[in-house]
């Protein structure tokens, strides 16, 4: 059984950041290259071309650089399609320096991806290289509602039980004036996940105060635990409350409830 690690958080990403751009080899219509970033999965970047490789290009913009040790990636047709992917980061728009992240990675499924690597230093230019596993082209044009890259978030043990697997299913059940069911609509499943961190230090707070000022209500990526449970990656938002007060200590015992839609 491998260690158990620590809660972590993937929300930073240098994407949208002040004064950079993102730009894509290709773009259908109606499918922005800047929809990966907004953390819904209602909209997407489509490509307009089946043609492989295809590119995200990342600018910081004048002056600026960047860093990153993770990639994100839901709501994807990449596996369906034959697709290995790439984060590769250049400090001269990639002509001639072009550096990988980590190795070619191929999906097995058009489920999450999330990609750990260590952090290569700040650059101005990053880019997610798409191109067609032994080459060719793709079958249909690849897409992707939510793909970000950045500078995890690791916090620490979970000091409470929690059910990483809580949910509940959202329904209309229909039942006859004697009690029986005449019907069931299933509309959805809730995740729900409950961390708490007790007798925290102002260190794991002011993460937490980060990521809550930082991200608000919006989704993120949340993993309770890669070493023993790797693919459990969700995409999740808080409760709109935050609230860890001080205990007579000095610390702190920290809450954080998070809510999500199985399965992405």
């Amino acid at each position: 059984m491998a260690t158990w690690e620590k809660v972590k958080f993937f929300w930073k990403t240098m994407l949208g950041s002040v004064g950079s751009s993102l730009d894509a080899t290709s773009t259908a219509s109606g499918y922005d290259v800047d929809n990966i970033y907004n953390m819904l999965e209602t909209n997407r970047w489509k490509s307009g071309v089946t043609t492989s490789p295809q590119y995200i290009v990342f600018d910081a913009g004048a002056g600026k650089t960047a860093t990153a040790d993770y990639l994100a990636i839901i709501g994807h047709n990449l596996a369906s399609i034959g697709a290995t992917i790439t984060l590769q980061y250049s400090g001269d728009n990639f002509n001639p320096s072009v550096n990988d992240a980590f190795a070619g990675l191929a999906p097995s499924a058009d489920t999450v991806i999330l990609k750990e690597f260590t952090a290569p230093g700040a650059r101005r230019y990053w880019r997610l290289k798409i191109e067609k596993t032994g080459g060719g082209s793709f079958p249909e044009a690849p897409y992707m509602s939510i793909c970000i890259w950045g500078m995890k978030t690791e916090l620490d043990y979970v000091t409470a039980e929690f059910d990483p697997y809580e949910e509940e299913i959202k329904a209309n059940v229909i039942r006859g004036d004697t009690g029986y069911v005449l019907g069931v609509h299933n509309k959805y499943r809730e995740r729900r996940m409950n961390l708490r961190f007790e007798d925290s230090d102002d260190a794991l707070y002011q993460k937490v105060k980060e990521w809550w000022d930082g991200s608000g209500l919006r989704n993120f990526f949340v993993a309770w635990e890669r070493g023993n449970r790797p693919d459990d990656v969700f995409l999740m938002m808080p409760e709109p409350k935050f609230n860890n007060p001080f205990k007579l200590t000095g610390r702190r015992d920290i809450t954080i409830n998070l809510i999500g839609r199985r399965d992405q």
